[in-house]
């Protein structure tokens, strides 16, 4: 009797671990979102395609999300927001995405769509990693240029499940050649002020989203023109629920770079305003991907996309088609700051650009 107690125990230990090990499949009350990304031809001809999901259960109920919540209300009423601003339905959506239940060591399955006829069914299933402890997971796979003459890679979740609800992704396919453009978001496409934390804060949270002057027909235009976009933000990736219809009813679409961020790990305003480091990263990330494409960096003077683009501009200076800089009102706009900062960069490349101006005039 004992004996068989302790087979029965071990089996089942040896069944959670493996478990914990593969991961554990995704549960009918959890949502997965795709983030888009951009694919790039490696030297076999395949297609490398990051996937990056996030899985959280959106559980309105649980104790942790109303302390949560709580906790933010309580954030707002500190920096002078009203209590009915802070129990509004757009307070309350954008601050959803920072409160979900995270799902860590999530394991998922995806299907291809839309590849070629001489690929089998198999071929267009692939396993993502598990996710972290912050829900997210990230995955390269690798697609044949052979399997597909799409300008998008579109993909879903597969699920045990049955649900009316499908989780799609989408990966843009870029060539080796041709050009593109890697953009900021607050401030520079999106009204932020993020010099200003009251107002960052009111923009953020509790008002519709506004566009810069000018910046839809513009980047229209460059869309127009065949150019790719990346958009590399220091927003953290709860705000991309949020920003995704904004983005796509004013902008082109493209891929996103944002950040990691947890509630309790850091204060959300020093978070939004420092910025540097990693923006650098992810932008030369994105150059050394494409390293044929010439680029048109656009940016803002609110903080610190000058200085970032000038040292992008001094290790890709062939790469470096215009770097574009909206005036945002109350920052440090001294002629110094740019004389300084792009004194190294041709006069030709660099452009301080009003509200009032055309931007394709700046551009040309």
């Amino acid at each position: 009797m004992i004996s068989a107690v302790i087979k029965k125990a071990i089996s089942g230990l040896f069944i959670l671990g493996s478990t914990v090990a593969n991961g554990s499949p995704l549960k009918s009350d959890e949502t997965v979102i795709f983030f888009p990304t951009s694919a790039h031809l490696n030297s076999d001809l395949q297609w490398e395609v990051p996937i990056h999901q996030w899985v959280f259960e959106k559980e309105e109920q649980s104790i942790l999300r109303k302390l949560t919540h709580k906790l933010l209300t309580e954030f707002a009423e500190s920096l002078d927001i009203s209590e009915e601003q802070a129990n509004s339905e757009i307070f309350k959506k954008r601050v959803m995405w920072f409160i979900v239940d995270n799902e860590r060591n999530k394991k998922l399955d995806i299907v291809v769509e839309g590849l070629s006829d001489n690929d089998s069914p198999q071929d267009s299933i692939h396993t993502l990693n598990t996710s972290a402890a912050n829900g997210h997971g990230k995955t390269t796979i690798y697609i044949p240029k052979s399997s597909t003459q799409k300008k998008w890679l579109k993909y879903k979740a597969l699920s045990e499940h049955e649900s009316t609800q499908e989780f799609m992704g989408v990966t843009q396919l870029i060539p080796e050649t041709g050009l593109s453009v890697i953009s900021d978001i607050d401030d520079t496409i999106k009204i932020s002020e993020v010099l200003d934390k009251r107002a960052l804060i009111r923009n953020t949270f509790l008002e519709e989203y506004q566009t810069t002057p000018n910046m839809p027909e513009f980047y229209q235009d460059l869309a127009n023109q065949g150019a790719y976009f990346h958009y590399v933000s220091a927003s953290p990736w709860q705000i991309y629920p949020s920003l995704k219809p904004f983005m796509e009813q004013h902008y082109p679409s493209g891929s996103f770079s944002l950040r990691d961020f947890r509630l309790k790990d850091s204060s959300i305003i020093k978070f939004l305003q420092s910025s540097k480091e990693y923006k650098l990263e992810k932008i030369r990330t994105i150059l050394q991907k494409y390293p044929a494409h010439q680029f048109i960096l656009i940016g803002d003077s609110g903080e610190h996309d000058p200085e970032i683009y000038a040292e992008i501009y001094n290790e890709f200076e062939g790469n470096i088609k215009r770097i574009m800089i909206r005036a945002v009102p109350g920052s440090d706009l001294d002629d110094t700051r740019f004389q300084t900062t792009f004194a190294e960069v041709p006069g030709t490349i660099w452009r301080i650009v009003n509200d009032e101006e055309s931007n394709m005039q700046a551009l040309n």
